[in-house]
């Protein structure tokens, strides 16, 4: 076992001493949608609605719910909660993968509270330190596996097309407007209590460059600077030029006037070129590396974080996407202790037929080429622009999530979506699978034959 893993194994044991179902990420953790008045604690779970009636008196509960509170009570006590069921997964494969229960509250942002959190009743309200925000759902991308609920161009689609025969895309959560929120109100009530603890800020969306709000935070620091907060923006990368260029300047100004400790982008792609442009429909691939690429060489003392969304059309351009990010973090890396990209990747449970488990069994090879290329490419002194062993350890565990076998029957009815949802999205977008993907023929045949 390597240093790093006894160190995680370590704090794996503490968090356990609390209980085996103890995560800091309830309590310290949140993201909130308030386009929708939903929220969630950490990004696994799904999101649960903010009763308007809990915040009249107490804005903080746009993070400490009562739904939340419940959840807390059954990790204190060590039972599972059911919506964490992505950590699970991961831990019930042994005590050698680490889950994000161990990965979240390890996190500098949470680590150091573990006692003072584990002393706290399940009821209490407690300032998070780890803050995500969404204040629009306008978004310019239709991504295959998103929804009306985070795309106003998904909820556009819907609106002119209909459902498509998988009901995916559609919006589920009544959407409220950005100039008449009650959840936007309540965040700016809490903002001056909330500011006092934070330490890491983050705006998604959405397309977070589309919301005014988003402009607001970041000129709102520009004024009065927070020199210990970490700040992040999640941007697809595909807006307009004065916009981008509008949040460079801001981010500019962020960091080399020290206003802030730290600042991140986050932007999202998992395939290459054409593939990527299919699985992100509305994606400019020229223009995502243009940005990324101006990010980096503008804000050299920020950093760029690529999320990416593991799923069954990413196997087969992803280690040319790997060799790129590779690219950058050698021309990029002029300090071995500032890291100025890394790749994160999480596997896409949701929906079920577009994740890597629908794939044929042949396809395992592709994931541990892939896994290879990373491990063949690790940090070390000589080669500073290599990849991290948290980078590398996240491939690692989606590779043995993917071998898990799935029940005939369900691995049937996956295959059958696969095909009605993209050969109905070829139909509506204008797009082809097949001149996208024409290494996955085989696949489509074998999945169209069952439809």
């Amino acid at each position: 076992m390597s240093k790093i893993e006894e160190e995680k194994k370590s704090f794996r044991d503490r968090l356990n001493q609390v209980s085996p179902s103890f995560c800091l990420a309830k309590w310290l953790q949140v993201t909130m949608h308030l386009h929708s008045g939903h929220n969630h604690s950490c990004h696994h779970p799904a999101t649960h609605k903010t009763p308007l009636e809990e915040l009249k008196f107490n804005p903080s509960a746009l993070h400490n719910t009562c739904f939340k509170k419940d959840q807390r009570l059954k990790m204190k006590s060590g039972a599972r909660p059911a919506e964490c069921q992505y950590c699970w997964n991961i831990e019930d494969l042994g005590e050698n993968y680490f889950s994000d229960r161990t990965l979240k509250s390890s996190e500098f942002w949470a680590a150091p509270y573990l006692e003072d959190v584990a002393s706290l009743s399940a009821n209490a309200n407690i300032n998070p330190t780890y803050v995500e925000v969404s204040f629009s759902n306008v978004c310019n991308f239709k991504c295959s596996y998103c929804s009306g609920n985070f795309s106003t161009r998904w909820k556009d689609e819907i609106q002119r097309y209909g459902s498509y025969p998988t009901k995916s895309g559609e919006q589920t959560m009544e959407i409220l407007s950005e100039d008449n929120n009650p959840y936007i109100k309540a965040f700016w009530e809490w903002w001056p209590e909330l500011i006092k603890d934070l330490k890491v800020f983050r705006i998604t969306g959405g397309e977070p460059l589309l919301s005014k709000n988003t402009f607001r935070v970041l000129e709102e620091l520009s004024r009065n600077p927070m020199p210990n907060l970490e700040v992040a923006i999640n941007s697809n990368l595909g807006v307009s030029d004065a916009t981008f260029q509008k949040f460079l300047a801001l981010a500019k100004d962020l960091t080399e006037n020290k206003k802030v400790k730290f600042f991140r982008l986050f932007t999202s792609a998992e395939a290459w070129g054409e593939k990527a442009e299919y699985i992100r429909n509305g994606l400019d691939f020229i223009r995502f590396q243009r940005n990324l690429e101006s990010f980096l060489q503008e804000v050299p003392q920020g950093q760029a974080i690529v999320m990416s969304t593991f799923n069954a059309l990413s196997l087969t351009s992803f280690e040319t996407f790997l060799a790129y990010i590779k690219s950058l973090k050698e021309i990029y890396t002029k300090d071995p202790s500032h890291c100025p990209i890394f790749i994160d990747v999480s596997y896409l449970r949701h929906p079920t037929y577009q994740s890597i488990q629908v794939l044929p069994e042949s396809y395992q090879n592709h994931m541990k080429e892939i896994l290879q290329f990373m491990e063949s490419r690790q940090i070390h002194k000589n080669d500073p622009g290599g990849f991290y062993f948290f980078e590398t350890t996240k491939v690692q565990r989606i590779y043995e999530w993917m071998k898990q076998p799935l029940a005939e029957a369900d691995l049937r009815t996956r295959r059958k979506e696969f095909y009605s949802f993209f050969n109905e999205h070829d139909r509506r977008r204008g797009t082809n699978f097949l001149q996208s993907f024409p290494e996955m023929r085989a696949f489509w045949d074998q999945c169209k034959e069952l439809n």
